[in-house]
């Protein structure tokens, strides 16, 4: 049986999954975030992928580990090639393992991988005292905004944790962010990415307005000339 790990290095890619071996279990009150990218080869057709996708989001009802469980097309100004995305929420790091093992999320990765060109990972625990409710509110249609940052080399540690613990207390800043999560990406397979972000809106103009509101647009102004990339996922979750 072929886990997520397999599944990526079979695709010519390193594993995404959490490091196995660790024996730290994390902050107990707070969730885990997996995140994951798609980009499908050229040549799947749309309806294939979204059928595949549709199955992806229907694990939500069949694996009990998945607390909460978002699929969605990519509509991001920039998608960098990558059509679809998926964010689970967990209770625990190693619960991300018993998701990747079970066999319903098993029988589809062999159904995706002759499909797949590449994914890009994103794990990590909420930074900061997020106070989040993922995974016990009810976020049905609304509008889901995910960012991974890469910082330039020669940015410190320090100056990155701090740029970030900033953003995350945006939540307390800007009443149109229903939710905000932000972390170091524990992914093996990271690309380079160092953090990731996960916002949720009631709905997608109020992403424009996170944009523009003056406590975001003072942040970017000091996170901006320090990025040397990053890959935006924006999405509606789709029903499974």
């Amino acid at each position: 049986m072929k886990s997520r790990r397999h599944f990526i290095k079979v695709s010519g890619l390193a594993a995404l999954g959490i490091n196995r071996k660790s024996n730290a279990a994390g902050p107990v009150d707070k969730p885990f975030i997996h995140g994951f990218n798609f980009k499908f080869k050229r040549g799947v057709p749309d309806r294939e992928i979204a059928s595949l996708m549709k199955q992806l989001a229907a694990l939500k009802g069949k694996i009990p580990v998945l607390k909460e469980f978002f699929i969605g097309k990519n509509i991001a100004r920039r998608t960098h090639g990558y059509q679809y995305g998926e964010i689970a929420v967990f209770d625990m790091k190693e619960d991300l393992m018993r998701y990747e093992k079970h066999p319903e999320h098993q029988k589809l990765v062999r159904k995706i991988l002759p499909r797949l060109e590449i994914g890009n990972g994103m794990d990590f625990f909420p930074i900061g005292a997020p106070k989040t409710k993922l995974g016990s509110a009810n976020f049905k249609g609304h509008f889901v905004h995910a960012f991974n940052f890469k910082f330039k080399p020669g940015v410190s540690e320090d100056e990155i944790a701090e740029l970030m613990h900033e953003l995350a207390g945006l939540k307390e800043k800007i009443p149109v962010l229903k939710e905000l999560v932000v972390g170091k990406n524990e992914a093996r397979w990271h690309r380079g990415f160092q953090y990731g972000q996960i916002s949720i809106f009631e709905k997608r103009e109020d992403l424009l307005a996170y944009d523009k509101h003056p406590e975001h647009q003072k942040l970017v102004r000091k996170v901006g000339p320090k990025l040397a990339g990053g890959n935006a996922m924006d999405f509606i979750p789709m029903d499974a």
